[in-house]
């Protein structure tokens, strides 16, 4: 479903460097962070466009072993997309979630915001 190349925009890329900076997690490990993140927090592509120009990886780069769960949760969130646009709707993800983990200082900073953003209660 996913292209088998993939970038991401320059703002994405930006906060995905901080983030690199700050922790030393690479900026593929930082994009799928970023779009659970994002999935968590329950932000929704709109179709606006996206300008895709950095780092070109292969998809699997990208995902790692996650790339069905990915493709699982982009179809199940946008069951009525083309082929293409779900490369624009995982785009939009690592945008959206870059942000929100761009100034963390660690990992545990990290695993709070996903877990802060999810539904998940404890009793």
């Amino acid at each position: 479903m996913l292209p088998q190349k993939m970038k991401i925009s320059d703002r994405a890329f930006t906060s995905l460097r901080r983030l690199q900076n700050n922790t030393g997690l690479t900026v593929n490990i930082g994009a799928r962070l970023a779009f659970f993140s994002s999935i968590e927090s329950g932000h929704t592509w709109q179709g606006e466009e996206i300008e895709l120009k950095q780092r070109e990886l292969d998809k699997y780069t990208w995902l790692g072993d996650h790339v069905n769960l990915v493709e699982m949760l982009l179809k199940q969130k946008y069951p009525n997309l083309d082929e293409k646009d779900y490369y624009k709707a995982w785009a939009s993800h690592i945008n959206d979630g870059s942000l929100i983990i761009e100034s963390k200082q660690g990992i545990m900073d990290i695993s709070r915001e996903i877990y802060k953003a999810s539904s998940f209660t404890v009793d």
